[in-house]
């Protein structure tokens, strides 16, 4: 069954009618979650994750818009008479954007930000405990991100290296699973090359956050692996890339091993005639990591697939 390492927990006693009866999302002792792991890097160029090695240069300002189309990203099973239970949609799609924008500060040091919104369908928590519940209110504001970076200098042009802070601050709709209960802290390392038409980055990092109990998984701090690369037709401005996340969980996460990774298949097309714009798109889906009494499925807030697009404007840098 889709999601079973997640979904089995719900049937246990443990967990069962007493536990659903409470299934309303009002801190601090709701169980709501951000129901969206892979965040979009605003310094990234090439890559959706990854974020670039460059900063602008001082004054210079980069602006990101996005879109993204995510399908059945929150499904829970839930104790019914028969004996599969009951598939809930907490989330069964939901269209997002994005704003991103970084501006050099000197120094090889950005200051970056991103606002998000997102519009949903889906049964929203009351749907656990209802199948006559209101579903999820639409749209809906995801907690914001802001942050810094500084770029290590380098004495090869193949290389480089950022550090990078950011916060995700808890401004969001809790309630349609668009934000977290508490401030997310999230440091993070990130190295490039690039050589020829070939290019690739690795981020490694943490997400930091105050533990929540969501029917049975522990959602807290975790890990960040990201890794992409592809190739660049230099004549054209066209580039094609591959990249994937992880994020495994650094406390105990519970029954299952929770770890939500995804992979993304990306193009991007900067013709000259757009000057320092560029367009691109892709698509993805989540990676069956996350492991448990069902076996692997797919981690709480994994889409089926995902479709993203996105405008950017990177002026040169530093």
């Amino acid at each position: 069954m889709r999601r079973a390492a997640l979904l089995s927990m719900i049937a246990s006693s443990a967990f069962g009618v007493t536990r659903l009866a409470s299934a309303e999302c009002r801190a601090p002792t709701a169980p709501c979650v951000d129901a969206e792991p892979m965040w979009q890097s605003p310094s990234a160029v090439r890559l959706t994750v990854v974020s670039d090695t460059a900063t602008p240069m001082l004054g210079k300002l980069a602006l990101g818009v996005g879109f993204t189309l995510r399908s059945n990203p929150a499904v829970l099973n839930v104790p019914a008479p028969n004996q599969s239970g009951r598939d809930v949609n907490l989330i069964k799609t939901a269209i997002g954007w994005s704003l991103a924008g970084r501006v050099g500060l000197g120094n090889r040091l950005e200051l970056t930000a991103l606002a998000a919104g997102l519009s949903q369908r889906g049964a929203g928590i009351k749907g656990v405990t209802s199948q006559s519940a209101r579903g999820i209110d639409s749209p809906s504001l995801q907690d914001p991100r802001i942050g810094f970076g500084y770029s290590f200098p380098t004495t090869s042009a193949l290389f480089g290296a950022k550090i990078r802070f950011e916060a995700k601050l808890p401004l969001g709709n809790t309630e349609a699973l668009a934000g977290d209960l508490s401030f997310v802290a999230s440091p993070s390392v990130a190295v490039s090359s690039k050589h020829g038409g070939f290019f690739g980055g690795i981020e490694l990092g943490a997400r930091l956050r105050k533990p929540t109990d969501f029917f049975g998984l522990r959602i807290g701090s975790q890990a960040l692996i990201a890794a992409g690369g592809g190739y660049e037709l230099e004549r054209l401005r066209l580039s094609f890339a591959v990249e994937l996340y992880a994020l495994p969980s650094l406390i105990d996460s519970g029954r299952s091993r929770y770890v939500p990774a995804e992979w993304l298949c990306t193009t991007r097309f900067a013709p000259r005639l757009f000057g320092n714009f560029s367009i691109g798109g892709g698509m993805g889906s989540g990676l069956p990591l996350t492991s448990g009494v069902g076996g692997a499925s797919l981690g709480f807030g994994l889409p089926s697939y995902r479709v993203l697009a996105y405008v950017r404007l990177t002026p040169s840098s530093d």
